[in-house]
């Protein structure tokens, strides 16, 4: 049984929101009760606009809840100075750096300064950490090198090596992949599970990302208008929490396969034999048509045929029968006949 003091973060009813104006306080989700563990890997998901941000940033103490507490390793997060603040926690923000004309070596040394006396100066155990950073990350060939000069995604990373210079228990990231390419997004959050589980570090970052936090994180925090459901992705799968996200709209997520998609219309209903990835790829290819492959279905059939190692579609009918060398040429075919 988990404990509370396992915990680096609970949220005890905690109500976030700001203020609308005219003293008017806009409240964004019902009360929040959430953690998070020493050296667990979490991911916020939910709609735009549904409070994420604003999630991260109370928890940094960068604005203040409207009602609950936030404990922070016990300890409610009000009742410690800035200065103690910043070396148990550090944020990361969305998109690229906004620093310029500054090394990486130089950017990462920012992170130490909670750390350092009142001059900055950095000692040489202080340079140590923010050369091992920078290690951490993979940027160690970057170091002297203008942050202006790196792409995106090694922008982010140096974002991150001076989170971790930081040396806190807690890193917050807000969108980290956002305006990232495919191969970065994936190298960015593997880079994050390292920091998790090698460095015993506490991670929350926000994402759209549905199917990278799903695969990469312990715990996932679904932030819906309803209020926000917490549990490990593999459970909110299997009880159907996922749903939640797009409730008014016809996407819906399918468990065996971990995505989401929209529904297609039935069309027609095959027999479909074959194995292993064939057999899944065919399947899938045949459904975006919809065209289900159904058990005991009896007529028309396709059947997929290994010959060492090369393979072939069958299609047959009482009325036709096609062999084709590609699932592409077999799919082609397939509009025909539903268009026939």
């Amino acid at each position: 049984m988990m404990e509370e003091n396992d915990n680096i973060v609970n949220l005890k009813s905690l109500i976030i929101g700001y203020n609308a104006g005219t003293k008017k306080e806009k409240v964004l989700l019902p009360p929040l009760d959430l953690s998070v563990r020493k050296g667990e890997m979490v991911a916020l998901i939910g709609p735009n606009g549904i409070g994420k941000s604003t999630l991260l940033r109370t928890i940094a103490g960068l604005q203040s809840g409207i009602k609950g507490e936030i404990l922070l390793s016990g300890k409610k997060l009000e009742a410690y100075l800035k200065s103690e603040l910043a070396r148990k926690i550090s944020f990361v923000f969305t998109g690229a750096s906004s620093v310029y004309n500054m090394s990486v070596f130089d950017v990462v040394s920012l992170g130490r300064f909670p750390h350092t006396n009142w001059l900055g100066r950095l000692t040489p155990p202080d340079r140590l950490i923010v050369e091992r950073s920078i290690q951490n990350v993979g940027l160690e060939k970057y170091s002297a090198t203008n942050i202006g000069e790196l792409s995106d995604g090694e922008k982010q990373r140096a974002m991150i090596a001076r989170a971790l210079a930081q040396d806190t228990e807690l890193i917050l990231l807000d969108e980290p992949t956002a305006f990232l390419d495919l191969h970065n997004r994936y190298e960015l959050v593997s880079l994050l599970r390292k920091l998790s589980v090698e460095k015993n570090k506490s991670v929350v970052f926000s994402s759209h990302d549905i199917h990278i936090a799903i695969r990469e994180s312990d715990k996932v925090w679904l932030a819906t208008k309803d209020g926000m459901t917490q549990g490990g992705p593999e459970d909110l799968a299997i009880n159907g929490s996922f749903n939640k996200l797009f409730a008014n709209s016809d996407l819906s997520f399918i468990p065996d396969e971990g995505v989401f998609t929209y529904p297609v219309r039935t069309r027609m209903t095959i027999k479909l034999e074959g194995s292993g990835l064939h057999l899944y790829w065919t399947e899938r290819a045949l459904n975006r048509l919809g065209i289900r492959a159904q058990h005991g279905a009896v007529s028309p059939s396709v059947t997929i045929i290994a010959d060492k190692g090369a393979y072939s579609w069958v299609y047959e009918s009482a009325v036709v029968r096609k062999y084709f060398e590609d699932l592409y040429s077999l799919i082609i075919y397939m509009k025909e006949v539903l268009r026939g």
